[in-house]
């Protein structure tokens, strides 16, 4: 079981702005918030790709309210699709695709992770296979896809290791930074970021 102990009183908390290698997709949120620590990690990411391509950044902070309004469809669409599946098996799937908003909730709650893609100079979007955020085979990172979608996923989660940030394998959207999903990935017995509310 890894440990959270919470290592900023107050969370030191910025918010994201656009630049010519960073932008900010308003399609889940506008509300771009997120731990200074995170945020120079997504900077020089962005700073460090090859020239014409950017980070697309759309989603960081997340209210553990917002996090019920996503776990909340998810569970009724599995209960719903699945009606014999017991409780315990329908939060298990569930939890692969939404983080439980109880306990430790997501790394979003934290202010430590972030959901991003590669685009180019005209905020033209790469191809990564799939809706972000959907519910589908091809979310996670590893999924067979085509040679195109597999370059540019490698690509991403290169440039985002590269700068210590992980990659949650059911999403190849979602990278973080100091929460649980970060010291489990990382071999750590403790995550120095909780969630914030």
């Amino acid at each position: 079981m890894i440990k959270v102990t919470e290592c900023e009183t107050p969370p030191d908390m910025v918010t994201f702005a656009e630049s010519d290698r960073l932008f900010l997709n308003p399609l889940e949120t506008d509300d771009w918030r997120i731990r200074r620590v995170v945020r120079d990690k997504v900077v020089a990411c962005a700073e460090a790709l090859p020239d014409g391509l950017c980070l697309m950044v759309f989603e960081a902070f997340r209210s553990r309210a917002r996090q019920w309004e996503l776990w909340n469809p998810v569970v009724a669409d599995i209960t719903k699709n699945n009606p014999g599946w017991s409780e315990a098996k329908v939060y298990t799937e569930s939890s692969r695709w939404v983080s439980p908003p109880d306990g430790f909730g997501s790394g979003h709650q934290a202010g430590a992770a972030v959901d991003l893609k590669l685009a180019r100079a005209d905020r033209t979007e790469l191809e990564f296979g799939g809706l972000m955020k959907g519910l589908s085979g091809v979310a996670p990172t590893n999924w067979p896809v085509s040679p195109e979608i597999r370059a540019n996923r490698d690509q991403l989660v290169a440039a985002m290791h590269g700068v210590g940030m992980v990659n949650y394998p059911d999403e190849w959207w979602h990278f973080s930074y100091g929460d649980r999903l970060w010291a489990e990935v990382t071999n750590r017995d403790e995550a120095f970021f909780a969630p914030i509310d």
